[in-house]
């Protein structure tokens, strides 16, 4: 798939006006009301004891096949460890295009070198300790937070470490004016004059 022409993003404030310009929808006749029906039915529904909700949370509910198709786990004896620097194995556990979970493991004194976040990372650090340059030192249980685009200067582990790194790529939305046309096409001739064809 292509990446789309950055020249053909909408600014935030050409959405705004865009936003601005659209008329109210209303909803389908009958939608309102039965959303308020359920709201006023779950206001006014009997609270159930404190005893009920806590047997009720005790039994887990049925898992059906197509749930477990979606989970993933990783057994500690399963795991794959690909060298990333000296001392240094990385295990992925699961990735896809917006987000990564991955272990990082230390050996002792071994060091990664200075790296780009291109998303944005939590750490926990399981076991061992680990410097984050020469002022943040870490040890298990410690939580660190680098944002998407930050430098991550030398992290070195002097007794070896393992962490857990959860990554997420940061949400951009792909506005651009072929979209808001196509969009505005699809809402009738009543908001667009003319009988211009599709960008």
């Amino acid at each position: 798939m292509n990446e789309p022409n950055r020249d053909d993003r909408l600014s935030d404030a050409d959405i705004a006006l865009l936003a601005e310009a659209l008329p109210p929808c209303e909803p389908r006749p009958g939608r309102a009301e039965a959303l308020k029906a359920r709201v006023m039915a779950s206001v006014h529904a009997k609270p159930e004891s404190e005893s009920a909700r806590a047997a009720a949370a005790a039994v887990p509910p049925p898992i059906d096949g197509t749930v477990m198709d979606r989970f993933v786990t990783v057994r500690a004896q399963d795991r794959q460890w690909h060298r990333v620097a000296p001392g240094v194995e990385m295990c992925t556990l699961v990735e896809d295009p917006e987000r990564r979970s991955i272990l990082i493991r230390m050996r002792p004194g071994s060091v990664l070198p200075s790296h780009h976040h291109e998303m944005a990372e939590e750490s926990l650090l399981l076991e061992g300790d680990a410097w984050i340059g020469d002022d943040l030192y870490l040890t298990a249980g410690d939580y660190h937070y680098s944002p998407a685009g930050a430098s991550h200067p030398v992290l070195r582990s002097p007794a070896g470490c393992i962490v857990f790194i959860r990554g997420e790529r940061e949400f951009h939305p792909r506005i651009t004016a072929g979209l808001v046309w196509r969009l505005l096409q699809s809402l009738g001739s009543g908001i667009i004059g003319g009988d211009r064809t599709r960008r």
